[in-house]
């Protein structure tokens, strides 16, 4: 158990993408029906279809390059700590050592399952992060998600516990 590397998973990536495709394509309609087909032309709606439809080219076109990342690498897990590369938090944060989280706890936030992990000294890791990310990983830790990784929720929670009691002495 010296290093566990996990990686992201493209079919998660790609059920991204097409959800911004879908979400794209179906905004953008609703507002041609709108402004250019309708009777009567309803500026509220109309708006709210376009910003939909922003939205999903955001969500497009993230997708579609995180597809090609040539470093795949989404969780390593060895004996100076855990880095997480599955969000801009967990990025930036760069590596955890063992000794700095205080506690790892599970919870639940939009639907999806997140393992926590609470630091000792969250200020050591918090420079770069906006007032409101500071405030975030000062009340929950910094969070970990098997949404786009290659395993499951069960599997990553045992992984990090495991490490944790292991190297959270050294």
């Amino acid at each position: 158990m010296n290093e566990t590397i996990i990686e992201f998973d493209n079919k998660k990536r790609l059920k991204l993408a097409l959800f911004g495709l879908l979400l794209t394509i179906a905004a953008l309609a609703f507002a041609y029906y709108i402004f250019f087909v309708a009777e009567k032309i309803r500026i509220f709606p109309g708006a709210l279809m376009l910003t939909l439809g922003g939205l999903g080219c955001y969500c497009l076109i993230g997708g579609v390059k995180s597809l090609f990342v040539k470093d795949r690498t989404g969780l390593i897990l060895n004996a100076n700590g855990i880095r997480y590369n599955g969000t801009p938090v967990g990025i930036k944060a760069g590596t955890v050592k063992w000794t700095a989280i205080q506690s790892v706890s599970t919870g639940m936030a939009h639907g999806v399952h997140f393992v926590f992990l609470k630091l000792h000294h969250p200020e050591n890791y918090l420079q770069q992060f906006s007032p409101q990310v500071q405030q975030h990983v000062l009340e929950n830790g910094i969070a970990v998600s098997a949404d786009q990784l290659s395993l499951d929720f069960n599997t990553l929670k045992k992984l990090i516990e495991e490490y944790y009691e292991r190297y959270k002495g050294q």
